[in-house]
């Protein structure tokens, strides 16, 4: 997901994303200045980084949403479509989602605004850096990783979030039983996924149905030449019955694209 402009600023610790022209119009910065309690501020290292010495501990979390109910994590929330029915649909849930691109923030308030929602925040930050200080190990219940950053570009699938070194973040974080769902329309992330989840000793694939992938990684440039590749087949979840179809998944649909769904749970 990138958001188009003239010069890029990227970011240390392994960014999975890169900003471009983060500047909004008008009417966005009005949603950002009246986003009230919905856009979560914490204390910054640097920008999108938390200060190490921030954690969400219980008592931070009754600070912010006045309870401890179960915490859902999403990883980039997009537009916010999936946030904001989530959280008005399930209100004994607590949501927090992470998300770097200002538009897609100020779509994200505008759509949580619009329905009234309470028990959602936003906080504008990077999850791994997010992950690997701020969430006390086994306080979240479930992390919803929906459509990130496939970087297509083989050069650039070093940049992908869902990697060896992020596995164990996620696993800490989430309590016993708790699980992971993830969703992508790019087969070789899909593929990538099945790799570095599969293989933690942390998580149990809960799929019941089977996807055909490429056993071979291929990038933009010579995707061509996956279907000669050898193939496997790879435990796939259902889809995940509270994901509505998003403007995103619908685009990737109609583009001919697969959706590959999955479910680990903490073990």
């Amino acid at each position: 997901m990138e958001v188009k402009g003239t010069k890029g600023v990227s970011f240390p610790k392994r960014p999975s994303f890169v900003l471009r022209s983060p500047k909004l119009d008008e009417r966005e910065e009005r949603i950002f200045q009246n986003a009230g309690k919905i856009l979560l501020k914490v204390p910054e290292k640097e920008r999108f980084h938390p200060d190490p010495s921030f954690r969400l501990t219980s008592f931070k979390r009754r600070e912010i949403w006045g309870n401890l109910n179960p915490l859902v994590v999403e990883i980039g929330s997009g537009q916010g479509e999936e946030l904001a029915f989530a959280s008005s649909r399930f209100k004994n849930l607590d949501f927090l989602a992470l998300e770097v691109f200002p538009q897609g923030i100020a779509h994200s308030i505008r759509h949580l605004k619009a329905l009234g929602v309470e028990n959602a925040r936003i906080l504008q930050a990077d999850a791994f850096s997010f992950f690997s200080t701020a969430l006390p190990a086994q306080s979240v219940f479930e992390v919803w990783t929906f459509f990130p950053d496939p970087w297509p570009k083989t050069k650039h699938h070093k940049r992908r979030l869902i990697a060896p070194d992020f596995v164990p973040l996620v696993a800490s974080a989430l309590s016993y039983g708790g699980h992971w769902r993830i969703a992508t329309d790019d087969s070789d992330y899909a593929l990538q996924i099945h790799e570095v989840v599969d293989s933690s000793p942390m998580f149990k694939n809960m799929g019941k149905a089977y996807a055909t992938l490429s056993l071979v990684h291929f990038g933009k440039g010579n995707r061509d030449l996956q279907a000669d590749a050898p193939k496997g087949k790879f435990l796939q979840a259902e889809r995940f019955e509270d994901r509505i179809l998003t403007s995103f998944e619908k685009k990737g649909i109609e583009a001919g694209r697969e959706i590959y769904d999955f479910d680990y749970k903490k073990i």
